[in-house]
């Protein structure tokens, strides 16, 4: 199986976003990679403009059987599964670009909601029988992250390819208080722990 990992550069003000870290961990292999699968990864803007044309360019390149996204959620206390993408932006602070839009659709066409293809039950038994905080999650957001899933489903509906987006938390040295955070030897664990369960 192909599988596509891809995370997103920092935002927001914030120095490091531990998705970025992810995709170097991947390159500098530092997360094992079981044998039935064959895996590549990129690094998105975090832009409206950029973020989805940079994925399905890799998508188009790389040909996977599964596209999994991660995102930063800063106020999020577990590894969340999201099940949806909505047909909306709203931002609530500008992206990379210097661009806030506010109430809009993100397609005029698309679905008002498109459904995450990834076996998330089994992601998150996996992740919570290795005693890792995680948590199905209704919610993407209005941003970039929501924005990228929703496109993702959307361009993908009528292919075999299994698709969705992972929220992470920060890392604990970044963390304000009321920010919720997971170390990077738990994050590099989560990764493998969701490689193993996929492999099958």
């Amino acid at each position: 199986m192909r599988v596509l990992i891809s995370g997103f550069e920092p935002f927001g003000g914030r120095e490091v976003n531990p998705t970025a870290l992810l995709v170097d961990a991947f390159k500098n292999r530092e997360i094992p990679v079981p044998n039935e699968l064959t895996l590549d990864q990129v690094l998105l803007p975090v832009t409206f403009e950029q973020s989805f044309e940079v994925l399905q360019d890799k998508i188009n390149s790389f040909n996977p059987d599964m596209v999994i996204c991660f995102g930063l959620a800063a106020k999020r206390e577990n590894i969340e599964l999201e099940s949806r993408a909505v047909n909306k932006i709203h931002a609530e602070i500008k992206d990379n670009a210097g661009s806030e839009p506010q109430n809009k659709l993100i397609s005029e066409t698309g679905d008002e909601v498109y459904l995450s293809t990834l076996p998330l039950q089994g992601i998150a038994g996996a992740l919570e029988q290795a005693g890792l905080p995680v948590k199905i999650s209704n919610d993407a957001g209005n941003f970039v992250c929501n924005y990228l899933f929703y496109r993702l489903m959307e361009t993908n509906q009528d292919t075999l390819r299994l698709c969705g987006f992972i929220h992470v938390p920060l890392l604990p040295e970044h963390a304000k208080e009321g920010e919720g955070s997971l170390s990077y030897s738990e994050l590099l664990r989560a990764m493998s722990v969701i490689l193993d369960y996929i492999k099958y």
